[in-house]
């Protein structure tokens, strides 16, 4: 939205924004224009200011003006901060008291515009260091005339830029101030597609590995017989007569215009005659829609690939982006945690004991492993480089092989005598189970024998 202000509008603006309290408000303008301006019902301002648009500054800033108060109270005072109040104090008051007492969030105090005027003089005085020093000095006789010398107005902004969108949030709307609508900016109007999500489910090992898949699923794709253009198959969209192309227009309202989407072309500069019946003049079709997608190896469960480019197709830009979730299955064998691998080994308890050697599965295939003598239930061993692969990466993470030892519930007459036998071999080498020189179980029967001394006290 393009905004000029002239000089002896500044006054006129101020008056009539405090006259829409009902309208919320804008943004920023700039104060470029500084010839001077007729009255804003004059018809030769209205057709003259039409042909001089143009935008001079990218950011919307509003110079605020106010009208000459009758009575002056101390600048100091006005905004509740003492004589050596810093620039950022001043204007942190200001920014508030602005907030809190401008019209429009007062509409039922007849001397809100007053009070807001007052604001703003103080502000416009105290921040400039000039002024304010003039003003510490003679008063405000002198701060008056310091404003009027550089162009400004007795109680006013006088060339401090202040941005309204840190005042009310930026939801003023200047196009209430011409009675209506019409989008902002001009220029044509350039769009991005909506964003599309799928789910894409993966095979542990298709995870592990990279796989490349088709993903089917309902989208739109440009029209094939008028190849996205809308206009019907051997006619062309049109320029726009509203805007001549440029898909914006002007509008006036006495001392400033602004520039607005054409609403004959909704901004595009091009107006489409015949449209096309296959879409319907939208230049996009509804239907299955195939990506391809390659998923790189070591991806997990829970991740989000991002297709840019894929999403939905606009009309006016480019397509929107195509977010693909993937799950992934568990592994009969296999347990994943980030990028090491988990395994559980049976042994039997002669494997344990006597020690072995096992084939293990792992992610790149079989290998033998040694399996100590003397191997306790849950050990692990850790083979390096025999996880998963870090996406985008060379680098691989572990596998830890857990060994279960398996205590058989059901053993024939023969087991059972060997077991007695071994039974009385170790009692023989090691002396009685709840001995506490036990090699293995010292700790435990010390443990409880502290724990059986420590109770015995409290049964007496």
């Amino acid at each position: 939205m393009n905004i000029e202000i002239g000089n002896k509008s500044k006054v006129l603006l101020t008056r009539l924004l405090s006259q829409h309290v009902n309208k919320q408000h804008i943004l920023r303008y700039s104060t470029t224009n500084k010839k001077p301006i007729p009255s804003y019902k004059s018809k030769t301002f209205l057709n003259n200011n039409n042909n001089n648009h143009n935008n001079e500054n990218n950011k919307r800033y509003f110079r605020s003006t106010s009208p000459i108060l009758s009575e002056k109270r101390d600048l100091y005072e006005v905004l509740g901060v003492s004589r050596d109040a810093s620039k950022q104090d001043i204007k942190k008051a200001f920014y508030a008291l602005a907030k809190k007492y401008h019209p429009d969030t007062n509409r039922d105090d007849p001397n809100a515009h007053k009070t807001f005027a007052e604001i703003s003089n103080a502000y416009d005085v105290l921040y400039d260091d000039k002024k304010r020093s003039v003003y510490d000095t003679a008063g405000h006789q002198g701060a008056t005339q310091e404003n009027m010398e550089h162009g400004g107005f007795p109680g006013g902004m006088g060339g401090q830029n202040v941005n309204l969108e840190d005042l009310f949030g930026g939801g003023f709307d200047l196009n209430d101030l011409f009675g209506g609508g019409g989008g902002g900016g001009g220029g044509k109007k350039s769009s991005v597609g909506a964003d599309m999500e799928v789910n894409l489910h993966l095979d542990f090992m298709e995870a592990v590995n990279g796989a490349e898949k088709d993903i089917s699923f309902y989208g739109g794709t440009k029209c094939t017989p008028c190849d996205g253009s809308g206009a019907k198959p051997g006619t062309k969209p049109q320029t726009c007569k509203q805007c001549g192309g440029t898909g914006s227009q002007t509008r006036s309202n006495g001392f400033f215009h602004m520039a607005t989407n054409c609403r004959a072309c909704k901004g595009t500069g091009k107006v489409i005659k015949e449209p096309c019946s296959s879409c319907k003049g939208k230049g996009i079709t509804q239907g299955e829609r195939t990506v391809n997608i390659k998923v790189p190896a070591g991806i997990n469960n829970g991740t989000t690939i991002k297709l840019a480019g894929e999403g939905e197709p606009s009309k006016t830009g480019r397509r929107g982006n195509l977010f693909v979730h993937i799950t992934v299955s568990e592994h009969e064998l296999f347990r994943r945690q980030g990028n090491d691998i988990h395994l559980d080994v049976p042994i039997t308890i002669s494997q344990a004991i006597l020690g072995d050697t096992v084939s293990i599965p792992t992610l790149s295939g079989e290998v033998e492993l040694k399996v100590p003598k003397g191997t306790q239930p849950n050990e692990k061993r850790v083979l390096k480089g025999k996880g998963v692969r870090f996406v985008n990466s060379t680098e691989f993470g572990s596998q830890f092989v857990h060994f279960i030892v398996s205590i058989p519930k059901n053993i024939n007459q023969k087991q059972q005598e060997l077991i007695k036998e071994f039974d009385q071999e170790e009692k023989k080498n090691n002396g009685p189970l709840d001995s506490l020189s036990h090699p293995v179980l010292s700790f435990w029967n010390k443990a409880m024998k502290r724990w059986r001394d420590y109770s015995n006290k409290f049964k007496k």
